[in-house]
This record gives C-alpha cells, structure tokens and sequence, in this order.
C-alpha cells in the first residue's frame, strides 16, 4: 500500500473513532510502529492529528468525549461515553503517570480499584505483558482505548452505576480466586488514625478484599484528600506499603507519616 493511500484511511478510520493506538494501526497496516510514527507526524505538520501518548487523536480529541466503540461511522450516529471528570484532575493525572513509570513492572500481574484516581495510570503504562484484574467500567474502557495492557479481566457483581463499579458478594468473590503482584486502590480520604477512609462501608469490604489479594500494596491519595475523614475505615496504615500523594499534600501529615516508618512518595501536582 502506498503511504498516502495508508494516511487517506488512517484519516477516515480517525474521523469515526475519536483516538487511535499505535499499535492497533501497526497491526491494521501490517507495518511497524515506527512506519506508523512517521505518518503520523507528518499528518500532524498538517494540522490533520495530533499526537498523544500512545497513539493519535484528531485534533479536538479529550478524554472523555471520544466516539463509541459501537459506532456506526455515519456521522451524527454516535455517542460519547461520559468519562468522570477526575480523569482530567491534573493532580490524579500526575499520580497516575508516577505509578505507571516508577513502580509498575514488566510482567506484573495488577488489580486496579475501579476508582478515576487509579484509572489515571492506564494511559501512560509502557511495559509490556500486564495483566489486569479490576471491578470497574470506566477501567475498562480505557484499557480498550489505549491498547497499553495485555490481558484484563473484570469481576460480575451488583453495578453501581454512579461511580460505574462492580460491587457486592459476587464481586468479592471473584477477587478471593487470584493472587497478584500489586493491588492498587484509592479512597475519599487518609488521616493518622484511622488510614484509608470511605463513606462508603459496602465498598469498602471490597478494597479490603482486593488487598488481600496482593504482595503490595498501593495507595494512590491525591493531596486534597490528606488529612479528610469519612465514616468507613478501609485499612490501617500500617497495612500500606507505599502511599503516593502529591507533593502539596500537608507536610505536618506527610512528616508524621514518614516518622511511622510510611513510604510516602510525593509527586509534583
């Protein structure tokens, strides 16, 4: 195929989807990724595309407007999938791109908390064959968007369609069956006594679970929510083994927990 004929119908194949991975349209052309780069700067020259991590989008592209996956291709005929606004939180975003680039390894088996906090990583994952267990759809749908994780697997369960999560026995129950290197969970706040806190206790049950499930455990807690309390406690302190906050977070709060012996990381917002 010639190159202009491939960016013709990279062009049309973006026009219906929003966003396109690089490696979905490496293996649609059947060239390598690099090909596939060099197309897509120069359509970018063009004012054509605009490149994002992980692929390309058109040039209005945003998260959280992109087509649905179900899309006809006539115009006028989709509909966007509405993506919480913490996805967009700058300060989640940063303490997804931390996780992603620091602590996440090659190979890792995750389970993700369906949370937006969490679900900020999956954009910026760049090493190859991960697997992830998770009970959230918003997870899921961005781990199909950007094409960065190997294998997903999703628990049935009760939808809790405000926050777009799989909970209840059923879902627990999924989590019992697997053992994972990493748990990765988020919460409404953190205080000296009390940990990880929700308002939720029904929920709750099911970070526990998902946590017990793993060889670490990870708590992504952006700096707004240090120091917040809320009626359920999640887990102990004690019970974490890495915090990741960002680095505005209260530093009386931060210093007490490094004193408990915590491993704080703190990311600029």
């Amino acid at each position: 195929m010639l190159q202009l004929e491939r960016q013709n119908q990279l062009l049309q194949w973006l026009q219906h989807r929003g966003f396109l991975s690089t490696v979905e349209v490496a293996k649609h052309f059947d060239v390598s990724p690099m090909t596939i780069w060099r197309d897509i700067e120069e359509l970018e020259e063009q004012g054509l595309v605009k490149r994002v991590h992980g692929g390309l989008a058109i040039p209005d592209w945003e998260l959280g407007t992109q087509a649905d996956p179900m899309d006809s291709g006539v115009p006028g005929t989709h509909h966007a999938y509405p993506f919480p606004a913490g996805l967009q939180d700058p300060r989640r975003i940063a303490l997804g791109k931390y996780v992603a680039r620091e602590i996440i390894r090659p190979g890792d088996d995750l389970i993700l908390e369906g949370g937006s906090t969490v679900a900020c990583l999956i954009p910026h994952l760049d090493v190859p064959n991960l697997t992830v267990i998770t009970n959230g759809l918003n997870t899921l749908t961005l781990a199909q968007v950007y094409d960065t994780i190997q294998t997903v697997l999703c628990c049935g369960g009760v939808l809790n369609q405000p926050n777009a999560i799989f909970i209840g026995p059923q879902a627990e129950n999924f989590f019992h069956a697997y053992r994972v290197d990493r748990a990765l969970v988020s919460a409404s706040g953190l205080t000296l006594k009390d940990g990880l806190v929700d308002p939720s206790p029904i929920y709750d049950s099911m970070k526990r679970v998902m946590c017990r499930s793993a060889r670490e455990r990870i708590a992504m807690i952006d700096s707004t929510k240090i120091g917040r309390s809320a009626l359920s406690r999640v887990m102990g302190l004690s019970e974490i083994d890495i915090l990741v906050t960002n680095s505005d977070a209260d530093p009386r709060i931060v210093q007490a927990l490094n004193e408990m012996g915590v491993d704080v990381r703190l990311v600029p917002a």
